[in-house]
């Protein structure tokens, strides 16, 4: 037994050297000034991004009751939140996450003699801290943003708001970490998880639309966000804190299996973010989360959308797609619709949100589109332009928003019971939906082959340049997928004017129909336009202009 031990201690000692100096390697080669750049960019644009563009807000401050009503239902609501991430963390560690090491670690450190929970705490401890950082970060935005809303007496204090806010986003966060790790430990199996966590769900979400219901789950840890702490609250974080240590205590049993599979698909994963591939990162992320589709579809393509093969295809590839996908898509929806009829109650900076969940609705809904521009060859193979095989793609995308925008109207329905609603609704939700397709379309397409053979200009431009041109490039899409969002803003100008609201409507959603046009156009004559542009920038030298002259 002493041997034994000596051994191990052996191992894990080693493995503290291994990796320090790695670490130290890593450091050496890293150019600081580089770094420095880096740092420097991204505190300057999210400074300017979060403090600028906050301070824009002129968004109407509470009145009495409602600061009464954010008190008492906003725990409750910062719970559903929290429910919906525990639900989330417990199927993927279902599905093997969330813990990902290199492959070098699972192949030869896993299979050492040494203990297995001490290799793999410390990738945990960092996979909880890295989630907690990230949530106080949004939450934090989030809690600057709520204090622009609070009155003159209450908004001298926007750093609490702040804290409050980063503290909840950070226990948030942290949660879906200790879910996954807590399922995943324990060998939970997948159909427990979605049945547990789809009760928790449901606990809570009566809880939120049912005020006399007895105390949710998860209501304590919204109270963080308001800065309660009282000893439901305490006891809830020392709860969460326990499971948390639990979990970390027994990260010896996570599976190996699903160590090595994760590894190779997140070293690729944090290559395709890298390069800002959003295509691959969507692929690879649902092979990590193992969504495959359905063998049988949901339904057969009718009689005349099969007359054109394009189309006919587009049908049959969304006939096939999962489940989990369709309620996912669903809850984009909903997501979105929750924003929007948080926008028309005064904080607009929610428009956001809802413009980013129609753009990731916007990538699944494209698929088959996407899927013609990872295969180029065949694309090129068949008898037609290929920016006419692109547009035709953009029809059955369009006609598939229509049930999502019931669902979302739905939504805004109960959520805002009245005529107008459904009216609002219609107006403003097939433009968003459209607006997000059209931003995905535009993310898909600017990666296809360029004809004009331009792809690597960006080599011959000073960094700066270069670096920005990519920027935009990224940012451009979900700006598209945004700016569908803007008939809210009318909305919410026609009724405090006094106005017509359809017909303000309307001439928002016109505007935003236009931007729509122009990305299918563009879509269409992509192609032409690149090579125009290219010899409108680049004009052919005539004959014997490079001929050396005597």
């Amino acid at each position: 037994m002493v041997g034994v031990t000596t051994a191990t201690s052996v191992g894990i000692a080693a493995l503290r050297d291994m990796r320090t100096d790695r670490r130290k390697r890593r450091v050496s080669d890293m150019e600081w000034f580089e770094l420095l750049y880096r740092v420097y960019l991204a505190a300057l644009i999210g400074g300017f991004v979060v403090l600028y563009l906050s301070s824009l807000v002129k968004d109407t401050p509470f009145t009495a009751s409602q600061i009464d009503t954010v008190l008492a239902d906003g725990p409750r609501t910062v719970g559903l939140v929290m429910a919906l991430v525990w639900f989330l963390g417990m199927r993927s560690g279902a599905q093997g996450g969330p813990v990902s090491v290199e492959e070098a670690e699972v192949r030869h450190v896993l299979l050492a003699p040494v203990d297995r929970a001490a290799v793999l705490r410390r990738p945990a401890v960092q996979r909880m801290r890295t989630a907690a950082f990230a949530g106080a970060l949004v939450g934090g935005a989030a809690g600057l943003v709520i204090s622009k809303r609070m009155p003159t007496d209450w908004s001298t204090r926007p750093a609490e708001y702040v804290i409050c806010g980063a503290a909840a986003g950070a226990v948030i966060s942290a949660s879906f970490v200790v879910a996954a790790l807590l399922v995943h430990v324990l060998r939970v199996p997948r159909w427990a998880t979605g049945v547990i966590g789809a009760a928790l769900v449901a606990w809570q979400t009566a809880a939120v639309f049912t005020p006399a219901h007895p105390a949710a789950p998860f209501t304590p840890f919204g109270d963080i966000s308001l800065a309660i702490m009282d000893v439901p609250g305490a006891v809830a974080v020392t709860v969460l804190a326990v499971v948390a240590a639990a979990a970390l205590w027994l990260s010896g049993r996570l599976s190996l299996e699903a160590l090595a599979r994760r590894s190779a698909l997140v070293s690729q994963l944090k290559f395709a973010v890298t390069l800002q591939d959003i295509r691959t990162v969507v692929l690879l992320r649902r092979q990590l989360s193992q969504e495959h589709m359905r063998e049988t579809p949901w339904f057969r393509a009718p009689a005349v959308l099969r007359r054109d093969p394009v189309v006919a295809r587009c049908v049959r590839s969304l006939a096939h797609f999962p489940l989990r996908r369709l309620v996912r898509m669903a809850l984009l929806v909903v997501t979105a619709a929750v924003a929007f009829v948080g926008a028309w109650r005064g904080t607009t900076p929610l428009l956001v949100a809802a413009g980013l969940a129609l753009f990731v609705l916007g990538l699944d809904i494209i698929e088959p589109l996407s899927q013609e521009i990872d295969q180029p060859d065949r694309t090129d193979s068949i008898p037609l332009e290929r920016g006419l095989v692109h547009a035709r793609h953009l029809t059955v995308p369009a006609l598939a928003t229509v049930p999502f925008v019931i669902v979302g109207s739905a939504v805004a329905w109960a959520l805002e019971p009245h005529a107008m609603t459904l009216v609002a609704a219609a107006l403003i939700g097939i433009p968003a939906a459209l607006a997000g397709v059209a931003g995905a379309v535009v993310n898909a397409v600017k990666g296809a082959p360029d004809p004009a053979g331009s792809g690597d200009k960006g080599l011959y431009m000073p960094p700066e340049v270069s670096g920005m041109t990519t920027v935009i490039r990224a940012a451009w899409p979900p700006v598209i997928s945004v700016i569908g969002s803007t008939p809210v803003v009318a909305l919410v100008h026609a009724h405090e004017n006094g106005d017509n609201i359809p017909a303000a409507l309307v001439r928002t959603a016109l505007g935003v129909g236009i931007v729509i046009t122009l990305v299918a156009g563009w879509v269409r004559r992509r192609d032409e336009i690149a090579v125009w542009f290219r010899n409108a920038t680049n004009p052919p030298k005539p004959a014997g202009a490079n001929e050396e002259t005597t």
